[in-house]
């Protein structure tokens, strides 16, 4: 079997909060802590533009993974919800019918993990998974 090609959405994001009038730009993973920090206080959502992937074919499919994300939310690209997300798991969601040529990413926290003292590195990424 083919291994998937993952495309991660490291940055560039938005970060919106209830307390600034204008998105804060944040770059994944380095800015997880600010992240963080800042969902501590007050509702965040993070935003980010991207293209369709090339190399896409009828028998592809696509998913938005999330991995040891230290919060629960819900996702959606462009206007379409993809639903909601567990707290540190790894959590897939089928996206190839809501790609269009460019999309945005919308992911809204909803409830931080208890954060320990070390938590993996949160990922966001894109898998091409070929036809089996």
């Amino acid at each position: 079997m083919t291994e998937p090609y993952i495309i991660r959405l490291n940055g560039p994001w938005e970060m919106a909060s209830d307390a600034q009038n204008e998105p804060l730009r944040v770059k994944l993973p380095g800015s997880w802590p600010q992240i963080l920090l800042t969902a501590k206080e007050q509702a965040v959502v993070l935003r980010r533009w991207f293209h369709r992937p090339t190399g896409i074919d009828d028998g592809s499919r696509v998913q938005l993974h999330l991995i040891d994300l230290p919060f629960a939310g819900s996702a959606q690209i462009d206007e379409t919800s993809l639903g909601e997300f567990p707290v540190s798991q790894q959590h897939a969601m089928n996206v190839k019918e809501h790609l269009a040529t460019r999309s945005r990413l919308t992911i809204t926290i909803k409830t931080l993990a208890p954060l320990e003292k070390t938590i993996p590195t949160p990922q966001i990424s894109l898998a091409i998974l070929p036809d089996c």
